[in-house]
């Protein structure tokens, strides 16, 4: 037989119940304290590429110039729009004055040409 053994207890336990929830508590939090890490840095980076975007979007970087340029074009756009109905308009009007000056001569004419029989 071999001789009785001397060293420590290895039969007992040394991990309790609370030593395994604090070693998984630890565990999920390292994990999450990774993942919270992984999304700042992509959130960063998706923030970076959004700057770059519209800094590259607008002349200059500057969107409150661009906005105020597009607002003068609109300006502008609209005020072509009142010329042109205004010119539309005007045409028709002098195109009704012109046939009812012709219908009035035309009725004229053929007063004067049934008054001379």
């Amino acid at each position: 037989m071999s001789p009785p053994y001397d060293g420590p207890e290895r039969r007992e336990s040394t991990l309790t119940e609370d030593r395994v929830k604090l070693m998984i508590q630890e565990a999920v939090q390292t994990a999450l304290t990774a993942h919270e890490q992984h999304l700042m840095q992509h959130m960063d980076r998706q923030f970076a590429s959004l700057r770059h975007t519209f800094s590259e979007a607008f002349p200059g970087g500057d969107p409150h110039g661009h906005r105020l340029a597009h607002e003068k074009l609109i300006a502008n756009a609209s005020w072509w729009d009142r010329v042109k109905s205004d010119a539309v308009g005007k045409a028709t009007a002098a195109g009704l004055w012109a046939v009812i000056v012709f219908l009035c001569v035309a009725a004229w004419e053929h007063i004067k040409q049934e008054a001379k029989k």
